[in-house]
C-alpha cells in the first residue's frame, strides 16, 4: 500500500511575506502639504511675505511633516515637526484636526508611500537550502513567501510560510516576533555511509506534503528522516498521483495478506505436527527408560535376596560344624 494515496491536489499560490517592522518605498508618490494646507492647519503667518513649506519623513510606520517658513516671533513656534496622516492609495498628506508637535528622532526623509519590505532571508538559511540540494543560484535568490492552498470547492487553506527558490517551494518556519527563519531539512545516511541533509520541498500529490529528493528519487520527508540507505537501500517512494480506485488497491493488498496467512498457516500446521511427534517420542523414551530401570531394579533385588539366603545358610552350616568337635571334647572330659 506504499503507493496508495487518496489525497486531492490543491491549487497552490504564494505571496511575498512582508516584515511588519521593515519598510521600503512604494510606487505611489507623496503629496506634501502646500502653504494653503499649512495655513489651514496651523494658521496664517503674521508676516505676509512668509513662504511656508513642509518636508515629509517617516519612522516606525508613522509619517511626519516638518513645517518651515514662519518668520515672525509670534509664529516661529509653529515651525517644527508634526505627525500627519497619509492616504496610501493616493499619497495625499493631511494634518490632524488638532496638530501637535511631535518629538521624534531618527526619522528618514521620504517622497513615496512606504510599504512593508519583504522579510530578509539570512545567509545561513540560504546555506541550509544549498546544503540540502538547492543550487547556489536558486538558494541565493530565495525569498520567504506565505502559502495558500485552494481545494476544488474553492475553499482556501492557510499554508504557513515557505522559502521560494528556483520556482519551487521549500518548507520553513518563520517567527514573526524575532524574525527568525528556519529551513526544514531531513537528515539521512547516504549509500556511502555519510550523513547528509535534504531540503524539504512542498509537493507530493496534494502539493503541500513535505518530500525530499535523494539520488533522483522522491520520498516522504517523514519516512526518509534518519534512514540509512547504506544498510537498507530500499525505501518506498512518495506517491506521485492520486490512486484512481483505492478500494481495488486495498482489495489486492488484502488478497496478498490472505495468501500469506494461508502459507503461514500451512507452515504452522507442519510445525505443530513436528512438535507433537517430538512430544510423543519424548514420552515413549521416558516410559521405556522407566520400565528398563524398574526391571533392572527388580533383578538386582532378587539377586541380593538370593545372596543373603546363601550367606545365612553358609553361616548356619559352619556354626553346626564347629559345634560337633566341641561336643566330642566335652564328652572326653
Amino acid at each position: 500500500l506504499d503507493t496508495l494515496n487518496v489525497q486531492k491536489a490543491y491549487d497552490v499560490s504564494a505571496t511575498d511575506a512582508m516584515d511588519p517592522k521593515s519598510f521600503t518605498d512604494g510606487t505611489k508618490n507623496l503629496t506634501a502639504p502646500d502653504a494653503t494646507a499649512i495655513k489651514a492647519a496651523l494658521g496664517n503667518p503674521t508676516a505676509t511675505g512668509d513662504s511656508l513649506s513642509a518636508t515629509l519623513s517617516f519612522k516606525d510606520g508613522k509619517y511626519y511633516a516638518t513645517v518651515a517658513g514662519y518668520t515672525n516671533a509670534a509664529d516661529t513656534s509653529k515651525n517644527g515637526k508634526y505627525e500627519v496622516n497619509v492616504d496610501s492609495a493616493t499619497g495625499a498628506v493631511t494634518f490632524n484636526a488638532a496638530p501637535t508637535k511631535a518629538t521624534v528622532t531618527g526619522d528618514t526623509t521620504v517622497t513615496k508611500v512606504q510599504v512593508n519590505a519583504p522579510v530578509a532571508v539570512s545567509t545561513d538559511v540560504k546555506k541550509a537550502l544549498e546544503d540540502g540540494g538547492v543550487s547556489n543560484a536558486d538558494a541565493t535568490a530565495a525569498k520567504l513567501v506565505k502559502m495558500s492552498y485552494t481545494d476544488k470547492n474553492g475553499k482556501s487553506i492557510d499554508g504557513g510560510y515557505a522559502l521560494e527558490a528556483g520556482g519551487k517551494y521549500y518548507a520553513a518556519t518563520y517567527d514573526e516576533g524575532t524574525g527568525k527563519i528556519t529551513a526544514n531539512v531531513t537528515t539521512y545516511t547516504d549509500s556511502t555511509g555519510a550523513t547528509k541533509t535534504a531540503a524539504n520541498q512542498l509537493g507530493g500529490v496534494d502539493g503541500k506534503t513535505e518530500v525530499v529528493t535523494i539520488d533522483g528519487k522522491t520520498y516522504n520527508a517523514s519516512k526518509a528522516a534518519g534512514h540509512d540507505f547504506k544498510a537498507q537501500p530500499e525505501l518506498a517512494e512518495a506517491a506521485a498521483k492520486t490512486t484512481e480506485n483505492p478500494l481495488a488497491k486495498i482489495d489486492a493488498a488484502l488478497a496478498q495478506v490472505d495468501a500469506l496467512r494461508s502459507d503461514l498457516g500451512a507452515v504452522q500446521n507442519r510445525f505443530n505436527s513436528a512438535i507433537t511427534n517430538l512430544g510423543n517420542t519424548v514420552n515413549n523414551l521416558s516410559e521405556a527408560r522407566s520400565r528398563i530401570e524398574d526391571s533392572d531394579y527388580a533383578t538386582e533385588v532378587s539377586n541380593m535376596s538370593r545372596a543373603q539366603i546363601l550367606q545365612q545358610a553358609g553361616t548356619s552350616v559352619l556354626a553346626q560344624a564347629n559345634q560337633v568337635p566341641q561336643n566330642v571334647l566335652s564328652l572326653l572330659r
